[in-house]
């Protein structure tokens, strides 16, 4: 450590150490760009003074930055427990044993008589149903022309003329592994 660095050293300690009783108005002031912007300054300008300098500018400013994410954790809990609606309290062993004795039930309301009217209207038309015609399950095998020839004497020949056919496959004068024109 230099001679130079002691002031800083002594400055960035006691930051260190009352960082949890600094006020959590001056702690919040972190969140503004401006501010951000003087800390990475100051911090370069530790950087420049010396080696311990700025690695104990770092470490306070971390700690800061804890400090200031630990209020703001503490102050989003006790929003979200007032937020809480009140649950009841649940029942003793005692309180459960006991049958229930009354049910609350909201009074119903007396349904119109147009409200539950489920006759067909003449002007609607889901009730209206065509008969289908009975060839629908008359089905019956489309007049295609199947390629291959089931007629030759190897399993395989009828795709080999159908490729030679097309232009691809077998090339004449040339002799393939697994041939089966052998």
């Amino acid at each position: 450590m230099f001679k130079t660095e002691l002031p800083y050293f002594i400055v960035l300690t006691l930051v260190i150490l009352f960082s949890p009783f600094l006020p959590t108005s001056i702690l919040l002031l972190l969140d503004y760009v401006l501010v951000r912007i003087a800390i990475v300054l100051l911090l370069l300008f530790l950087i420049s003074a010396g080696p311990t300098a700025g690695i104990l500018g770092l470490m306070a400013v971390a700690i800061v930055y804890l400090e200031r994410n630990r209020r703001k954790v503490v102050v989003a809990r006790s929003k979200l427990d007032l937020m809480d609606t009140d649950r009841p309290s649940q029942a003793t062993v005692e309180e459960a044993s006991q049958p229930q004795t009354t049910v609350p039930v909201q009074d119903f309301d007396v349904p119109k008589h147009d409200e539950s009217d489920y006759f067909s209207h003449e002007t609607c038309d889901s009730g209206h149903f065509e008969p289908v015609a009975p060839t629908i399950n008359e089905k019956a095998v489309l007049a295609t022309v199947y390629p291959l020839n089931t007629n030759g004497p190897a399993s395989g020949d009828g795709s080999n003329e159908l490729f030679e056919d097309i232009g691809f496959g077998h090339i004449p004068g040339l002799e393939t592994v697994g041939d089966s024109s052998i």
